[in-house]
């Protein structure tokens, strides 16, 4: 026998002898009782999810409540829904971006620093970091009062607005006649479709609460509401789809024919579409009166 061959046979015997030691050896979390196929190491890691209504810390909450009476209710009222001389700031996009992050005040933080007028005349750029998360809270906390499912929330009658003070508004200064016409996303019995008063108001406040044509498959039917995208690459032709996903690093979209591309956005002009974006600036500037009055006009419409 060669010294070749002898030392093949050495090797396989080794790994025979390897292979033979039992498995109960392995480190704990590493097999597939324990950890899955890959251990512990290869686990997909938890998704964070951001619950419906965000945890309020009752202590943050109590010193924001503190802070908000000496420097901001005068102008936004005790429940952040306006006064005499300032407004309804519970439907911002900084107190709602704000309550649906994962760390509270990491918007509403910026938005202070950049400078906001207060009735004590203190400099919204000097409240400190732990002031400003509870102030995050106390408005966590307002908005959590306005949900429905709040223990302080009681669906009474909200039919108490202007009906023709509605459809002023409808074809005036909301701008909502611009989308919504005879030929066009006609509203014609309206309410009867949606089947409350109060669902009424919630879809047109938050019409995008309901389903959006957004994931991966097979193409649904087509839904007049599903944000688009178009990708310009800095070479090549633009390229269009429904928007799936979008990242600072990636765009993804699904074409016509379901077909899922993941493009890179280095580089490259991303402009997306959403139909429903008059609704989403409105929360900014509507009043709760105008509010009350749309519902009016609407519950009515034949």
């Amino acid at each position: 026998m060669s010294i070749t061959w002898r030392t093949s046979v050495v090797v396989f015997g080794a790994v025979l002898l390897t292979l033979a030691v039992p498995r109960a050896q392995e480190p704990a979390g590493r097999g597939r009782g324990a950890g899955g196929r890959g251990g512990a190491a290869d686990q997909t890691p938890e998704v964070r999810q951001i619950p419906r209504t965000p945890v309020v810390d009752p202590a943050a909450h109590d010193r924001g409540r503190s802070l908000w009476a000496s420097h901001c209710i005068d102008c936004h009222g005790s429940q952040a829904r306006g006064s005499e001389t300032g407004p309804n700031i519970i439907r911002t996009k900084t107190v709602n971006f704000d309550r649906s992050s994962f760390t509270p005040g990491s918007v509403l933080g910026p938005f202070l620093k950049a400078g906001h007028p207060t009735q004590s005349g203190k400099a919204s750029a000097s409240f400190t970091d732990e002031e400003i998360v509870g102030l995050a809270h106390f408005l966590r906390q307002r908005v959590n009062d306005t949900m429905r499912g709040a223990a302080v929330f009681t669906v009474g009658d909200i039919l108490v607005g202007n009906a023709k003070a509605g459809e002023a508004y409808f074809h005036g200064a909301g701008g909502c006649a611009t989308c919504h016409n005879a030929s066009t996303r006609s509203l014609a019995g309206v309410r009867a479709r949606v089947g409350s008063t109060v669902d009424l108001q919630q879809r047109m406040l938050f019409p995008g609460m309901g389903a959006r044509d957004r994931g991966r498959g097979a193409p649904p039917a087509a839904n007049p509401n599903a944000v688009t995208v178009t990708v310009t690459p800095a070479s090549g032709p633009a390229m269009s789809g429904v928007l799936v996903e979008q990242s600072d690093f990636y765009v993804t979209f699904r074409h016509t024919d379901g077909t899922i591309r993941v493009v890179p956005t280095t580089g490259a002009k991303v402009v997306t579409t959403d139909p429903l974006q008059a609704h989403i600036d409105l929360l900014d500037r509507i009043s709760d009166t105008q509010i009350h009055d749309l519902v009016a006009y609407l519950e009515n419409l034949k």
